[in-house]
């Protein structure tokens, strides 16, 4: 676990709050039937609360992967895990883990402890260098948090189909150059974003085609968009709101997201989904625990 700041012990992942943000989460009602499952089940609205974060670095301006978790509130049904009626789903800005089973990933955690990180990549016994390949490409300056794309990178079950989920940017205004620059300037122009016109992501689902191509147990595969595209089942829209007070980033800062917090036509596929389920749960116990002291 990470070294508190400001009293705050922060997340192994995703550490780094961006802001919080309600939203509507509005299900369309012309979506494909083999969709139609779950809180896609017919045309509906949600609250919704969205996290935006960076992966590792606490400067907005430094090249990193960004997360976006969301929330959905009055969500009816029995959930997996977690507090009745709500639905969580958790997204990452590069289509890919840039580790394929949770063996590598607790091996690079462990390297990453002992601060050998690059040694994780380029040992000569058991290199990965898939996995810095990957990480490279994933790693990326943003201007804002409102115009990137976001992916689930691991497969959720949506009835009897195995599926991932991407939001999709589509507001009309955009930003096109850095606000405020330095360590805050994704909120600050989250912030702008807002008050010029509200922000907008489609919620898109892409169904598996091909177990061989799109395999459920290897995070590290991206699955072909040419051979199943994301097809849009649901609109995000934010308005514009006060987000950045600090009684506000405090309780964003303390905010904690689960993919098992979910109903079970939307359950979590797949091994590094079944690490999650514990991992999640156990450091966001942790964190609340410190942070209550």
């Amino acid at each position: 676990m990470a070294e508190a700041e400001n009293n705050i012990i922060p997340r192994f992942n995703q550490s780094k709050s961006i802001a919080c943000v309600n939203a509507e989460f509005t299900v369309h009602d012309n979506i494909p039937e083999e969709f139609k499952e779950g809180i896609f089940s017919q045309a509906a609205s949600y609250p919704a609360k969205l996290r935006f974060a960076n992966a590792t670095n606490r400067d907005d301006s430094k090249k990193d992967v960004r997360g976006c978790s969301i929330r959905l509130s009055n969500v009816k049904g029995e959930v997996l895990w977690g507090e009745t009626g709500f639905q969580d789903f958790l997204l990452n800005s590069y289509p890919a883990l840039f580790v394929a089973t949770p063996e590598e990933f607790l091996a690079f955690a462990r390297a990453r402890q002992q601060d050998k990180k690059l040694l994780f990549f380029v040992n000569p016994f058991d290199p990965h260098l898939k996995s810095l390949w990957i990480a490279f490409k994933s790693l990326k300056k943003h201007l804002s948090p409102l115009d990137i794309r976001y992916w689930s990178t691991v497969p959720f079950r949506l009835g009897d189909l195995v599926v991932k989920y991407s939001l999709i940017p589509c507001s009309d205004y955009q930003t096109t150059q850095v606000v405020d620059a330095g360590e805050n300037q994704l909120r600050a122009a989250l912030k702008v974003h807002l008050q010029q016109a509200p922000a907008s992501f489609h919620f898109a689902v892409q169904k598996q085609t091909d177990p061989a191509s799109m395999p459920i147990d290897d995070a590290s595969v991206i699955w072909d968009e040419a051979a199943s595209p994301f097809i849009p089942v649901a609109t995000i829209k934010i308005e514009n709101q006060d987000f950045d007070n600090p009684d506000s980033l405090a309780t964003c800062e303390r905010s904690s997201f689960n993919p098992w917090q979910s109903l079970a036509a939307h359950e979590p596929l797949g091994r590094m989904n079944q690490v999650r389920r514990l991992v999640y749960a156990n450091a966001a116990q942790l964190r609340n625990n410190k942070n209550k002291e």
